[in-house]
């Protein structure tokens, strides 16, 4: 399976989502949106504002996603609760999209009905999003995709070896935070802050590196969720 070549283009989120994307396009844009997330994050910012019209998506002519969070701050403090928030408010917004709910939807009706919810979720995502908007988990979803895909092909070749065999390379791991098994998704620990690199940040400029990880990752991980 060749990769899927697209026509570049630019929008805002609340743009794109006016026509229609199916599951794996969906998946393929909640996967990078979560990434640059992660990058800020990582570089100690944060998001402050959700609102889709906020937020810019698009493909450049090379064929590579990106996204754009318009509305971000440092994180000066209470870096816990900022980056939880930001997690939680994130996969609200994705089941919001999914369902075509985002405008009357509030948290503590999705959390007391999620169950109605997962007719409008990627299969493969169903748990994910169950951890954060019901059990109150913090995981981002580009390492939750990263560590099922891992243990999916861990499957794979424990069975191509019993079948006899060679098997196929195993994936290295993928810079997620924490350790995991094949039974459990581990929490990653909170970025700490550097001065530094909050002083050294420009967002245009960053979510640049965050860009082309992903016109690596996402190829790969498009190929596994198709053979789901």
């Amino acid at each position: 399976m060749g990769e899927i070549i697209r026509f570049p283009f630019e929008s805002t989120l609340d743009e794109y989502t006016k026509t229609y994307h199916n599951n794996d396009e969906y998946t393929r844009l909640f996967y990078v949106m979560d990434s640059t997330m992660k990058y800020i994050h990582g570089k100690g910012y944060y998001v402050i504002n959700f609102n889709p019209k906020n937020i810019v998506v698009g493909v450049t002519s090379n064929n590579e996603d990106y996204v754009n969070f318009k509305s971000i701050d440092v994180m000066d403090d209470d870096i816990t609760n900022k980056i939880n928030n930001n997690i939680y408010n994130l996969a609200f917004l994705e089941i919001g999209i999914l369902s075509e709910t985002l405008e009357h939807l509030r948290p503590q009706f999705l959390k007391e009905n999620y169950p109605q919810f997962k007719i409008f979720i990627p299969e493969n995502l169903v748990n994910y999003y169950q951890m954060i908007v019901v059990s109150g988990g913090h995981t981002y979803l580009c390492d939750y995709i990263e560590i099922k895909n891992k243990q999916e092909i861990t499957k794979l070749n424990k069975a191509l070896e019993e079948e006899g065999g060679r098997g196929i390379s195993k994936v290295k791991r993928t810079g997620h935070y924490g350790e995991d098994d094949d039974n459990k998704i581990i929490p990653m620990p909170l970025p700490k802050k550097k001065d530094n690199d909050i002083a050294a940040f420009v967002t245009n400029y960053a979510l640049a590196f965050v860009v082309i990880a992903s016109s690596i990752l996402i190829p790969l991980i498009a190929f596994l969720l198709g053979q789901r």
